[in-house]
């Protein structure tokens, strides 16, 4: 991505970080996992967005704000927080963990959720 990583512009609904990810990973949940850095992240960790796209300078581009759906693990309820899985999902945050975002639609037949953030 000609101009690289940047905080500007942070309120768009996409916004650009680095990553090592691939294209392979397009769709998955992300975590953050350095400075302006994206991958999948550690069981648990907060939810950025959706990887929607990856560049060949190991820079992918992620919607973070507004409704994203992506795939989930486990049980969700409708209206609660959400965590990263550690494996490109995300799951119910739980109780004594701050997640982010909130489960506005359950897809069961597609294992899919729209997050609002």
């Amino acid at each position: 991505m000609l101009g690289g990583v940047s905080n500007q512009g942070v309120f768009a609904r996409t916004r650009t970080f680095k990553t090592s990810l691939t294209k392979a990973d397009v769709g998955k949940a992300v975590a953050m996992v350095g400075n302006n850095e994206v991958g999948l992240g550690d069981d648990g960790a907060t939810f950025v967005g959706k990887l929607v796209r990856v560049e060949k300078d190991g820079v992918g581009t992620v919607e973070c704000f507004g409704n994203v759906k992506v795939p989930y693990a486990g049980s969700l309820s409708l209206g609660k927080p959400v965590v990263v899985d550690g494996t490109g999902k995300v799951k119910d945050a739980g109780t004594g963990v701050n997640g982010r975002g909130f489960a506005a639609v359950v897809d069961t037949t597609a294992s899919t959720v729209e997050v609002e953030l």
